[in-house]
């Protein structure tokens, strides 16, 4: 009985998984030159602001149709 609730569980999980990676992407993400600008614009109009090293730099959502 064990057995079978587990097979049961590892196909189940396996179909939703693959339904999902197989979707077509309609949105992805890229930077953001907008907010990256300002950012930068800020370092060199304030005396107290170091240098800006992005880790996570802004991004905004496009359409897929619309990415350069």
């Amino acid at each position: 009985m064990k057995t079978k609730l587990l097979s049961l569980v590892a196909a189940v999980l396996v179909a939703s998984l693959a339904g999902c990676s197989s979707a077509p992407a309609k949105y992805t993400y890229v930077v953001d030159p907008d907010l990256t600008e300002q950012a930068n614009n800020l370092t060199r109009t304030s005396a107290h602001t170091g240098h800006v090293v992005w880790l996570n730099p802004p991004m905004k959502r496009v359409a897929v149709n619309e990415q350069p």
